[in-house]
This record gives C-alpha cells, structure tokens and sequence, in this order.
C-alpha cells in the first residue's frame, strides 16, 4: 500500500503533491522510525494541534488555519479529521491541492498526544462538517432574502442572501442577488466582488455581468467596468445604455475644475449621478455647488471627502476654505487656505481667495476702528472698500459691512441711503436681526410705521430673547395706530366749521408752506416732516371739500378707510336701527368726536 502510494504521486505530480505522502511513504520504507523518535513526533504533533484549534475556533473562516490543522491531525493519525479539515481549507483557498493523507497508525500513545487527538476532532466536528440544506429550505432563504430587498431592507436582505450561500454556495443567483443589495448600501466594492463570483459560477448569468459594471462604475473603474460589459455583450446582452455612461464618465473625467461652463456642470452632474463614489465627482460637484451659490452644500459635501493621501486634498481644501468664507465663517477660511496652499502652493482659487478674505477683513477691522473713534467718512470709506474688493462675493461678511455703513450713514443724517444699504444687508443674510432692527427703527425716523411694525416683528420672530423686542413691537402698533389718522383740520390750520372758500385759501397757503423747493435749506428731520405734511395735503384737500366725504370724516373715518369704501359699508350698516336708532353709526353719543379726541391726543 505504501508503495502504491508513492508510485500514484509520482505518476500524478499536477494532482498529487509529492512532497507529502511521497516523501513520508520513503522515509519509513527506508529507514523505519525507531520508538523515541515516533514519541518526540507525536509530541511536536500534540504542541501544533493544540496551537492550532483556538485559531480555527476564533476564526473558522480561515484557510490556512485549517492547513495547520490538517498537517497535525495527520501526523496525530487522524485520517478522517485531517481530510475535513484539508476540504475546508480547499473550499475557502481553491488554489489549494493536497494529497488524501496516508492511513494512520493506531498504535497507543501517550495521554498528552490523546489529548491533543481528542481536540482536533471536536474543532473538526464543530466547524468542518459539510451543511446540507434541502432545495426547498434554500428557496425559502432566497425568497426570504428577495422579499427584504422589495421592502428595503437592504441590510436585511445581505444577511438572508449570505445565509443561503453558506448553505448553497453554487447558485449564481444568490451572489447576484447579495450584489444587488450591497449596490443599494453603496458597498459597491463587495457588489463587485459578489457579482463576479456569480459570473464565475455562472459564465451564463449576464445579470452578474452587467451588476458588475455597474459596481465598477460606481468606483471610477471604467477599464473593468468595459470588460464585464464585453462579455455581457459575447452572451448575447443588451449593454448599450450601460456603454452611454460609461462614455459620459470618461468625458467628466477630462474636466478641468477650473473652466466650468454650463455644459460641463451638467455633465458633471450626470456623471455624479451615475458614479456617486468617484472622488474626482464629488470635488468637481463641489465647485458646480460653488459656482450656483450652494455654498453649505459644497461645504457639506467637501466636509464628508478624506484628505489624507488624496492627490486632490488641496481641491478639497479650496472649496472648504470658499464655502467657509462665503458663509461668513472666516476664521475656519483662513484655516483651510493656509491648509491649502501648505498642501500645494499653487493653487490659484486659494490664493486669489485668500487674498479676498485678508483684504476684506483689514478694511472691514479699519472701519470698525474709525467709527469707535467718531470718524464717520473715514469708515464710511473703508466700510465701502470692504464691500467692494470682490464685488462676485456676496455673503454675510459682506452683509455686517453693509449693515455697518449703515450705522454710519445715520450719523451722517442720510437715512435714505442708510435704509438702502440694510436692505442689502438683508438680502445677503436672511437671518440677520441686526440689520432687521437697524432697518426698523430708520423706518421709525422716516415715519414708515407700517414698515418698521414688519421688521420689529421680524426680528421677534427670529429672536424673541432680543433685549426690549415687546416693547419696541407694541410702540411701532401704537404708531401705526396714531399714524392711520390725520387730523386735516390741523394739518390746513383752520377750524372745523370753515367754509370751502377758508379751505382752499389755507390749502393753497399750506402748499408754500411745505413744499420740498421750500424746506430744501432745513435739516433732513424737519425735511422729512414737511415731506409728509406736503403728501397729505391732496387728501386734505379732495375729503374737507366733498360733503359726504367730509360727513364721514367728521364721524371719524380716515382718509384710507374713506378712499377703500370701508366708510360707505359701515355708513349703510349704521343705518339700520340698531343702538337708540339713530343714523349715527355708533348712535347720538358722538363716539367719532371721542376717536378724533383721543387720535390728535395721540
């Protein structure tokens, strides 16, 4: 038997490895081992086993813990547990080809080699047998498998998948199955692998051809993705859409970052789309989100990107830097352009960016300085330069400059211009309650009640811990209130018994009086103040001259609600006996006359 052993391994060296029953078939033919020597054998034997059953154990998955372990349970003479266990490491190592080990001695040996003998055969039983699984239990696990991937789950569905290839590891669906779950997750590397091993199982599963390209794809492999769709293609598969991204791909692939059209955004876009993972994308995605003034996404996306060992950190540290910047961030912009440059001096967006921020920031620091000191043209100037070194970049720094000239403005009495630069502080920082209440009390001073009642209310609502926020809300209503009524008796300075001819003559008087040519040597509050009066004129003019309009005045309607027929339904309304059944609206008690009272009080 010996011979015959050793005569087979030499005739079939590409099936056989010679070097294991071969050589210990002519070892103990030549010069057969003397009883010490067996002992010390059997002992190194014992020493490995035991050193070898906690690897397999802890983790049976590997290959060449199971070799170790057949090489000791041989040289133990365990013939059976050493063919299990060279199976296994067969089954998770194809590449590995070992003999069938030579029959065993059963001769008695010591309680240490038992020991070690009896080990190895209860790692065997428990991790080595071969599962057997009934083919209708494996439809229950795919199908298992196929109802969490309908659900979503895609988690769910990889361990129902996995679970079914352990116990039927020759079905090509199941691999493609578990690919298309890992493609869901964005595993796109093990999508990869698990497709192409249904296509090794399977060179006739063309979906595991195209999954596989598609997982290529999602990783900027466009060489692999090309060759599993060139055998897809040789079984007879459609592949041509699937060879339409992969064109569009390679054109994204040759933008430069730096000449962003509108067509290379959209490819960009596409391209992102169909290969998510590619980083070359998703910094490329982030100067498309830059370029549209996306600037927390950018920043999001560009947070998410590695830098360590990238070859496009300095990129992906530009942008950081950009979108840090035009947020308003500019300490964490400056920190990511020192990054930037450190990492490649250049990089031109960085530099030109960071000599944006330093200029801004310097003036920005300078103004600051000359409005503590009382200086109002020199920080208006500096104010202005700061808002005009870019005039591209429109963010919250540039938005608090804006907000502070305004402050200036209004030392220097120019409220109108002030006004136009809150606004613009605003349209710049939607959020930016500073500028909401600097516009609102401008607003106050131009005697814009309803105005200034918005932004007060404005500024409640995006903070209501704002110091004294009720107060200034309820006195803008009151003004509101004060403001809706306009006594045009006072205003034309006459009594409320004139007659028309008194009213035209003071009307006409009144119009001398106000108009801007006539005020224009005033300061700008008395300007303002002249300006309003002249405006309510007309109205004073077309109400006290109309009888019924000047009925309903006397009863204390105003000009708004005279003008917008609010007066004539309420007229009509009181006509009705209602009260004491008079024709007064209110009845005879002259309530008009107390609304009148309490409104010129006011």
């Amino acid at each position: 038997v010996t011979w015959q052993e050793g005569v087979q391994c030499r005739i079939t060296p590409a099936v056989y490895n010679p070097r294991n029953a071969a050589t210990r078939a002519m070892s103990r033919m030549a010069s057969p081992a003397s009883s010490s020597a067996r002992e010390e054998r059997m002992r190194r034997a014992a020493m490995a086993a035991r050193a070898t059953c906690p690897k397999v154990a802890h983790n049976p998955k590997d290959a060449e813990a199971w070799k170790a372990l057949g090489d000791a349970a041989e040289s133990l003479g365990l013939v059976d547990e050493a063919k299990v266990a060279f199976r296994k490491a067969r089954e998770l190592d194809p590449g590995f080809l070992r003999v069938p080990p030579a029959p065993g001695d059963n001769q008695p040996a010591s309680h240490e080699v038992e020991k070690a003998r009896r080990a190895v055969t209860a790692i065997v039983m428990r991790h080595g047998r071969r599962s057997k699984i009934s083919p209708e239990d494996e439809e229950k696990l795919q199908a298992q498998g196929n109802a969490f991937f309908k659900a979503r789950k895609y988690e769910d569905a990889v361990m129902a998948y996995s679970r079914a290839i352990s116990f039927c590891p020759e079905l090509a669906s199941l691999y493609g199955n578990r690919s298309a779950a890992y493609y869901m997750l964005k595993k796109f590397k093990e999508a990869a692998v698990d497709a192409v091993k249904a296509c090794k199982v399977d060179p006739f599963y063309v979906k595991g051809y195209s999954r596989a390209a598609k997982a290529y794809l999602c990783l900027g492999d466009v060489e692999q993705a090309k060759a599993q769709l060139m055998q897809a293609r040789a079984k007879g598969a459609d592949v041509e859409q699937d060879l339409r991204s992969i064109s569009i791909v390679e054109k994204a692939k040759t933008i430069n970052g730096n000449t962003l059209t509108r067509e290379n955004m959209r490819l960009i876009e596409k391209a992102m789309e169909i290969a998510p993972n590619v980083e070359q994308f998703k910094v490329a995605m982030g100067r498309v989100l830059l370029t549209r003034g996306k600037h927390q996404e950018a920043l999001a996306l560009c947070r998410g990107l590695k830098v360590d060992g990238s070859k496009h950190a300095s990129e992906i540290l530009s942008i950081r830097a950009e979108a840090s910047y035009l947020i308003g961030d500019t300490k964490a912009a400056e920190r990511y352009f020192a990054q930037a440059l450190a990492s490649d001096p250049k990089n031109l967006h960085a530099k030109r960016f960071m000599d944006t921020v330093q200029a801004v920031q310097n003036n920005k620091q300078k103004g600051n300085q000359a409005f503590q000191i009382g200086r109002w043209e020199e920080a208006y100037q500096h104010y202005t330069a700061a808002m005009n070194v870019d005039p591209n970049v429109r963010n919250s720094l540039v938005a608090q400059c804006a907000c502070n000239r305004a402050a200036v403005l209004i030392k220097l009495e120019n409220l109108e211009d002030a006004l136009v630069d809150c606004t613009y502080a605003i349209e710049l920082d939607e959020s930016y309650t500073k500028a909401y209440l600097r516009r609102a009390h401008i607003h106050s001073e131009l005697e814009n009640f309803e105005d200034a009642l918005r932004d007060f209310e404005k500024v409640q609502e995006l903070d209501p811990q704002s110091p004294d926020i009720r107060k200034l809300v309820k006195e803008a209503a009151n003004n509101v209130r004060k403001y809706k009524y306009v006594d045009f008796y006072h205003l034309l300075e006459v009594r409320r018994t004139a007659t028309d001819v008194e009213i035209r003559k003071a009307y006409k008087k009144a119009c001398l009086k106000y108009h801007p040519d006539k005020n224009a040597h005033r300061t700008p509050k008395e300007k303002r103040d002249a300006n309003r009066k002249f405006k309510h004129l007309q109205d004073a003019y077309n109400i006290l001259l109309d009888v019924q309009k000047r009925a309903l005045y006397d009863r204390g309607f105003s000009a708004e609600d005279i003008d917008s027929g609010v007066a004539d339904a309420s007229d009509d309304f009181g006509d009705m006996n209602m009260g004491n059944g008079s024709g007064d609206r209110y009845g005879s008690t002259g309530y008009s006359s107390d609304r009148r009272r309490y409104t010129n009080r006011g």
